[in-house]
This record gives C-alpha cells, sequence and structure tokens, in this order.
C-alpha cells in the first residue's frame, strides 16, 4: 500500500512537472512570437534593431528570454543599446513587454553617444507600438549628468518625463524637474520628413525646481531649414531672486548683461493675485541656433547633426 501512496507521488509530480515545463515553453514562444512582431513592425517605421538570437530562461519561476547586445534605433538617430537585457510578459498586463536592461549601457544620439550608468533600468513596451515607459534609478549619463530616479511615460505623441536629484556638471543642482507636452506628428520618420510635413512639438509645461526657485517653460518647437531646433515660448520664474541666481549660476547669462537683467526682473516682478512668492514671465525665442529672454541673448545652441544629414 505504501508502494502504491509513494508511486502515485512521483507519478503526480512527474505530471506537475512536465505541465510546468510544458506552460514555460508555451510562454516564452509566446515571447519570441511578440518580439518578432514588434521589431518587425519597427523595421517598417525606419528602426534599427539588433540583438543576438533570444535564449529562453527563468524555468521554473517565471518565462523570460535573455537578449545580448541589444540595440534599437529611431530614424532620428535617437535609440538605445544595452549590453544585456531581459525580457518579458509584464504579468498585470500582457499587452506590455517588460525589458530590463543590464550591463552597459549607451544612450544613442544623432551626435555620437553617451555612456550611462545605473542601480536599476526597466522599460515596458506596449505591443501595438503605442509607446511604453521607462523607469530608472542611481543613473548616471556620462560625465553630464546624475539623476536620482527617472520616470519616463509615452502614449502615442504624448509624453510625460520626471525626474528627482538632478545634478548636472558646472550647473546648480535641481530637486526636480517635469517636462510634458506632445508631437503633433509622430517621431517615426526622418529629421527633414518630419519638418516637411509640418512637425511640431509642443512643450505643455517644462518645470524644474531647485530650493525656492522655480523655473516654467511653455513653447512651441519646430525645426528650421537647416534642421536645426527653432521656436518660441514663455519662461516664468517663480521667487525671481532665486531663479535668477540659479540662472546666472548656471552661466545661461552673459556677465556684462547680469546687472541690467536683475534690474529689470526685479522691477518686473509682480506677487499673483492668489498671493505667494513675486514672479515674472518673460518671452523666449530660438532662431539660428541662437536663445535670447525679453531680447537678451543668453547662449548659442551646438549644432545637431543627424544622421544622413548633410554636414554644414
Amino acid at each position: 500500500m505504501a508502494r502504491k501512496w509513494w508511486a502515485f507521488l512521483l507519478l503526480a509530480l512527474i505530471l506537475a512537472g512536465g505541465g510546468l515545463y510544458w506552460t514555460w515553453q508555451e510562454a516564452t514562444r509566446r515571447l519570441e512570437v511578440e518580439l518578432a512582431r514588434w521589431s518587425e513592425a519597427r523595421r517598417a517605421e525606419g528602426w534599427q534593431l539588433a540583438h543576438a538570437p533570444p535564449v529562453r530562461a527563468g524555468f521554473p519561476l517565471g518565462a523570460v528570454l535573455n537578449l545580448s547586445g541589444l540595440s534599437m534605433r529611431a530614424p532620428n538617430g535617437v535609440g538605445w543599446q544595452s549590453a544585456e537585457a531581459t525580457l518579458g510578459l509584464f504579468p498585470q498586463d500582457h499587452r506590455q513587454l517588460r525589458l530590463e536592461l543590464t550591463g552597459a549601457q549607451l544612450l544613442l544620439l544623432p551626435g555620437g553617444v553617451l555612456p550611462v550608468q545605473s542601480r536599476s533600468l526597466v522599460a515596458r513596451l506596449r505591443l501595438d507600438g503605442q509607446g511604453g515607459t521607462l523607469e530608472g534609478d542611481g543613473l548616471r549619463l556620462g560625465e553630464e549628468l546624475a539623476v536620482q530616479s527617472l520616470a519616463v511615460n509615452l502614449f502615442g505623441t504624448d509624453f510625460d518625463i520626471r525626474a528627482a536629484g538632478l545634478a548636472p556638471a558646472r550647473l546648480p543642482r535641481l530637486d526636480s524637474v517635469q517636462i510634458s507636452g506632445k508631437l503633433n506628428i509622430p517621431p517615426g520618420i526622418s529629421p527633414s520628413a518630419w519638418r516637411a510635413a509640418g512637425g511640431a512639438l509642443s512643450i505643455g509645461l517644462a518645470e524644474a525646481r531647485a530650493g525656492e526657485a522655480v523655473m516654467q517653460l511653455r513653447a512651441t518647437i519646430t525645426l528650421d531649414a537647416q534642421l536645426q531646433p527653432e521656436g518660441r515660448g514663455t519662461l516664468t520664474l517663480v521667487g525671481v531672486q532665486e531663479g535668477l541666481n540659479a540662472v546666472v549660476a548656471a552661466g545661461l547669462v552673459a556677465p556684462n548683461m547680469v546687472g541690467a537683467l536683475r534690474a529689470g526682473l526685479l522691477l518686473s516682478a509682480r506677487v499673483p493675485p492668489e498671493g505667494g512668492p513675486p514672479r515674472v514671465e518673460l518671452p523666449l525665442d530660438l532662431r539660428n541656433r541662437r536663445l535670447t529672454m525679453a531680447r537678451i541673448p543668453l547662449t548659442t545652441l551646438p549644432p545637431i547633426e543627424w544622421p544622413g544629414a548633410p554636414r554644414r
């Protein structure tokens, strides 16, 4: 009787293990299919995608694919490269793929690459190609910027970027940054085609906070005939004295303009009807890579060298 009981238990374990293995095989097969579909759709939009053949892993705890040498680049030249990546279906929503990026990372830019280090970096990609999210912790972009935490949300042509604890090189530390807006035309085409189609970037709100200083920007940006950004906007400084100190410390104002700008801002500052610290609104203009604020020259932006565009 005892032998029959042990035989029955052994048979049950074998059947359970076999069922678990079959379920894992089916889940990883589905992952491979979804990855192939997603990749095919992006390549049809002009993306460049590459990675080593997927390796099935995760049994028995989960179904994942290991992707080595992952590289994703949009037609506008912006993309990402990761030494190692782990792909799995997002457990709460099977319309998304969960991509965990590990190892050496590179941010691909039109003019080159930027090394990225992080404690954690996870992307969730919608299977319909309508965007996704990116969450990072303990980020460092080359020697230029350190970020305590980052959350990027993309859906269709809308975007929302939030970051905390930013420490730019040679600039004052920022407690938080938020940028939200939309593109009237998706970026999945070349810059010249995007401009020809009337592409525009609308920044509904870009806000940076550093202590008591708050800087808010609302603007619309397009590309000029040389495919360089141009546009107009409004900069609001809340806590004028602190905001001005931050702008001056950032080196955005020529030394010979600081006195006149300080006097003009303090005279223009107004306390809002609802109360609170004084604030001032200033027009911004970007033309021929030259940025001006209330007709005061601030800086000249470096040119963007788009992939495939003739060098000037």
